[in-house]
């Protein structure tokens, strides 16, 4: 974060913390909002299998939103270390 925000140590960690509070807020809601299991019958064996199907899928959402935090991180990144190019300026006539 600090080479994204060139050595300002202050934006950087708050920056940090919000993503970071934004992660948890958002993996921690969609674990809620799967857990709900509706299994009529009584066996252990549907019920493990559904419960392995609910943290299969979970630890695949954390994966891919793992990843995508990171590329978002090392993007911005990149972009904080490009040097900015300076426009080109068209030609001009000066003539007769």
């Amino acid at each position: 974060m600090l080479d994204i925000f060139k050595g300002r140590e202050e934006i950087a960690n708050a920056t940090n913390k919000l993503f970071e509070t934004g992660f948890y807020l958002l993996n921690i809601g969609f674990a809620l909002l799967i857990m709900k299991i509706s299994i009529y019958s009584d066996s252990y064996q549907s019920l493990v299998e559904a419960l392995g199907s609910k943290i299969g899928g979970f630890a695949i959402y954390l994966g891919l939103m793992l990843f995508i935090n990171l590329f978002l991180f090392f993007r911005g990144k990149r972009k904080a270390n490009q040097t900015p190019t300076p426009t080109p300026i068209s030609p001009t006539f000066v003539g007769r």
